[in-house]
């Protein structure tokens, strides 16, 4: 896997952070899968989208577009079939071959059994080489130009990752709880949702998302965590550039699994996450 290329001359603050946590870490998670579909044209990229599918048949195409409909003039994507019962990978397929020309490179992989949310990014990572990555479920959409911003907030910044106000849309409406970076408020719970842009570098420093016995609920919540430890840090544009589906199945621990997702945390973070206490109250969609 690559590093990042073509830095920016104010990357350096984030670099310095990346040396921190030691030597990049690769993982081969290719042997998990095999590509479906794949489209390449002569040119490169700087991001790649990474969204894992699994049953989202009558979604991925909504999601599929917004990606299409970001302005950065080059742009890559990887579908990760997560073993899904649907015909979500075929509209993924349908959908990139009509939008080939849009994509510098473009893919569709299945893995050869279920994994999870989290070996699903880790497939994502390990199916692209773009220097920045931004997840998104296969149930959410991008506003534009989420992708030019995000980028140009790590770039200016030196972060490790950036990350947007949620739109809320779907069952309920509203706005998300996104905030400015500060590790401790990862002490009662996450306030930062997936839908993020993240250095390569960084991702590989901490050896990708880790799958949890809650996993599919807090991979991000862990991330973020392991950032913080290693001193790497995130920057909060304060716009609403990604929507946020709310449905009986979205990703986001309730008030009932609160307890169990903070008990998991703490033990693997102690120095960033407090137990929970009998009186607190639950997390909800960030």
């Amino acid at each position: 896997m690559h590093g990042i290329a073509g830095k920016h001359p104010s990357d350096a603050a984030g670099d310095a952070g990346f040396r921190r946590a030691g030597p990049l870490q690769s993982f081969d998670v290719t042997r998990l899968s095999g590509i479906v579909y794949e489209s390449r044209r002569d040119c490169a990229a700087e991001v790649a989208v990474v969204i894992p599918l699994y049953n989202y048949a009558h979604t991925i195409v909504e999601a599929l577009d917004s990606v299409v409909n970001q302005d950065l003039a080059q742009l890559s994507v990887v579908v990760i079939n997560d073993c899904s019962a649907d015909s979500g990978e075929k509209r993924a397929v349908a959908f990139l071959e009509r939008h080939a020309e849009r994509f510098a490179e473009a893919r569709v992989v299945r893995h050869h059994r279920n994994q999870g949310p989290s070996m699903s990014r880790n497939s994502g990572i390990a199916h692209t080489h773009e220097p920045f990555l931004f997840m998104l479920d296969a149930d959410n959409r991008i506003r534009p130009p989420a992708l030019s911003r995000l980028l140009e907030g790590l770039r200016y910044s030196g972060a490790a990752f950036a990350y947007s106000q949620l739109c809320l849309f779907g069952e309920q409406d509203g706005i998300g709880l996104g905030d400015v970076w500060d590790p401790a408020r990862l002490a009662e719970g996450n306030y930062i949702d997936t839908m993020s842009m993240i250095r390569r570098e960084a991702l590989l420093a901490v050896g990708g998302y880790a799958a949890l016995a809650e996993d599919g609920q807090v991979e991000d919540y862990d991330l973020w965590c392991r950032f913080a430890e290693l001193g790497l840090r995130g920057v909060f544009l304060p716009e609403l550039l990604c929507e946020y589906r709310v449905h009986g199945s979205s990703r986001s621990y309730t008030t009932q699994k609160y307890d169990t997702v903070m008990a998991e945390m703490s033990l693997r973070h102690p120095r960033v996450v407090r137990p929970a206490r009998p009186a607190d109250g639950g997390s909800d969609t960030p």
